[in-house]
């Protein structure tokens, strides 16, 4: 991968006025969605802002998530870093889109434990959000289970209507991220 693509800058941006305050539930983006929807057989996950950039989320690990008998899928614990790090864009109130996303896993996350993430935006630098993630066991100072990083690119709302436009128009955002 080309160095301008990986490579973080440093200087980490402000937020926008209208960005959520510590404390806040950011909601489902839209009810579909995978990750933080209320679909029967997603992840239903609750993300609160917190300071200085940050989102934190404890994710309760079922039977539903299961990879290796009494442990969790790790796309599954992807998928939550994904929505982790991509909800970091609600504290700039404009759309983004995933670019490239790693997840290191530490130790097994066994079902009935409940991994408490902590996403963070590092930097960002035009259209790019370089992000990352921490996952602990079982208490927001456990052993750290899993990690990860992530660039995000920021994108007009057009981008998500190419061809779709009446399934964009019913699955309408609940948490506005744009202007």
């Amino acid at each position: 991968m080309p160095e301008a693509t990986t490579a973080t800058p440093t200087a980490r941006p402000a937020a926008h006025p209208d960005a959520p305050v510590p404390g806040q539930h950011l909601g489902e983006h839209h009810a579909f969605c995978f990750a933080c929807g209320h679909s029967v057989d997603g992840l239903r996950l609750d993300v609160v802002a917190a300071d200085d950039l940050t989102l934190t989320c404890a994710f309760e690990i079922t039977d539903a998530h299961q990879g290796a008998p009494g442990l969790v899928h790790g796309g599954i614990v992807a998928a939550a870093f994904d929505e982790m790090m991509g909800a970091l864009q609600s504290f700039f109130r404009e759309p983004a889109v995933t670019a490239s996303l790693t997840t290191q896993y530490r130790k097994p996350i066994p079902v009935g434990a409940t991994l408490h993430m902590r996403a963070r935006v590092d930097s960002r630098e035009g259209r790019k959000l370089w992000t990352s993630v921490e996952g602990r066991l079982d208490t927001p100072d456990g052993p750290v289970a899993a990690d990860g990083t992530a660039l995000f690119v920021f994108v007009p709302g057009e981008h998500f209507e190419a061809g779709r436009r009446k399934e964009v128009a019913a699955a309408r955002p609940v948490r506005e991220v744009g202007p």
